[in-house]
């Protein structure tokens, strides 16, 4: 008899493109073409250099961030009128932020996450509503083309960084956010959150998916285009939910923005 084997295929790690990062600012659209064209994972370049962005910047916003704690510069409004119980309370609070814990390790995870999960959710509500409309596209095609879309994010990134460095200011209104009332509250914050993602980048970020779409879906250009915006709206609506959760359920001032990542 004869003996037959099953050769186990390997799962492949993602392949780096290193070459395509200033491709995706200078030639687009050329650029996202060689990404579509791919049949294997390329995704892990672009949210690798957003990783290590995110943990620089993290990095060189603790300290102004413990300045700002420590000088008292974050007080609620009213503090004075505060009972000294609540004020204790309050002022205890404030100095558990100054630990490493809070300054570093927390907004590590929490970007790093937020990073991840922007990519993820993104990728996978593309390919749920281009398939619904009737693409073929792999799952791998959409993964590649979310994440390269998020390529102007790490402007976004840098120029925090360079804020940080040379203004010493942590960045307190991103985005749309200044159109809503810090204080706002109800569906009101919530829509602060929203739009404290919106900004140049963003759009950006929005417009090289819709781009991608296309190629990626096979579809009619309108079918593409609106099953894209389509994902890109339930996306929208799903990042303003943490930054809206953390106005709720603390009252510690937030010395940052509602950046997800």
């Amino acid at each position: 008899m004869a003996e037959t084997t099953i050769e186990k295929k390997k799962p492949s790690l993602p392949t780096m493109r290193w070459q395509w990062l200033l491709g995706m600012f200078l030639k687009p659209r050329k650029t996202l073409r060689k990404v579509l064209a791919e049949d294997k994972a390329v995704w892990l370049t672009p949210l690798l250099v957003l990783s290590v962005l995110i943990i620089l910047a993290v990095l060189v916003a603790a300290p102004i961030q413990k300045q700002i704690i420590q000088s008292g510069s974050n007080t609620p409004e009213n503090f004075q009128y505060w009972t000294s119980d609540e004020q204790n309370a309050f002022l205890q609070a404030q100095a558990s932020q100054t630990s490493p814990l809070f300054l570093y390790v927390f907004p590590v995870l929490s970007r790093l996450s937020g990073c991840w999960l922007t990519w993820l959710l993104t990728s996978s509500l593309l390919h749920l509503v281009i398939t619904l409309r009737g693409s073929r596209s792999s799952r791998v095609g959409a993964s590649n083309l979310a994440a390269w879309s998020m390529t102007p994010l790490i402007l976004r990134v840098v120029v925090e960084v360079l804020v940080v460095l040379f203004a010493r200011r942590l960045i307190a209104n991103p985005g749309l956010s200044t159109l809503i009332p810090s204080d706002a509250a109800g569906f009101k914050s919530y829509l602060r959150s929203l739009l404290s993602v919106v900004d140049l980048y963003y759009v950006w970020h929005v417009v090289l998916l819709l781009i991608g779409s296309i190629p990626l879906s096979g579809l009619s250009k309108g079918k593409a285009v609106s099953s894209a915006l389509t994902a890109v709206i339930i996306m929208l609506l799903l990042l303003g939910i943490p930054g809206f959760l953390k106005a709720v359920f603390s009252k510690i001032p937030s010395t940052g923005g509602y950046y997800f990542f």
